[in-house]
């Protein structure tokens, strides 16, 4: 494995996110993890977020479009919903990895679709390649190759080495 980002490179990118959003969103949105890769990025940047006077509500929502593979299967499937009604809440939906779009892009329509009042993105690392999907999100932490496939710091290979404290490429 190759490092991509340290420890150092990713707090201070979260650092500058959270106080971006703490400025652009209500102080009440609702930070919305995409599970399972999202959930140590969703962590660092909820405690960020608190640093710069935001205090989101949490919920998670688990999306999946690998099923274990390396690359997308191109179907989006809603493995854990919503807990809390999100009707007129401004809901930032929190992932790991934006490679094909898909995910993001069903879980923003769904959001929308359920009566949110906004929905934003916000990923931890954009893949630069052709999106599936037409999506812009609207904060970005890093970008890497199109073939980098991606570990660490909730990313995982077939759920393995999720725990690296780094972003490294296999």
């Amino acid at each position: 494995m190759r490092t991509l980002f340290d420890e150092a490179a990713i707090a201070n990118r979260i650092d500058e996110m959270a106080r971006e959003m703490a400025n652009d969103l209500p102080k009440d949105f609702l930070l919305a993890p995409v599970l399972t890769g999202a959930f140590i990025f969703a962590a660092d940047l909820l405690r960020a977020l608190h640093k710069y006077g935001a205090d989101p509500y949490v919920d998670f929502v688990q999306l999946s479009s690998y099923a274990g593979a390396r690359s997308s299967s191109g179907v989006v499937t809603l493995l854990k919903d919503f807990s809390i009604d999100i009707k007129g809440k401004t809901v930032l939906l929190v992932d790991d990895v934006l490679d094909t779009g898909r995910s993001l892009h069903f879980g923003k329509g769904m959001v929308l679709d359920r009566g949110a009042k906004d929905a934003k993105t916000c990923v931890l690392v954009k893949k630069l390649t052709g999106h599936a999907e037409d999506l812009v999100c609207n904060y970005i932490g890093f970008e890497a190759g199109a073939d980098d496939f991606l570990v660490g710091y909730g990313m995982d290979d077939d759920g393995r080495q999720r725990g690296l404290p780094v972003i490294g490429v296999v």
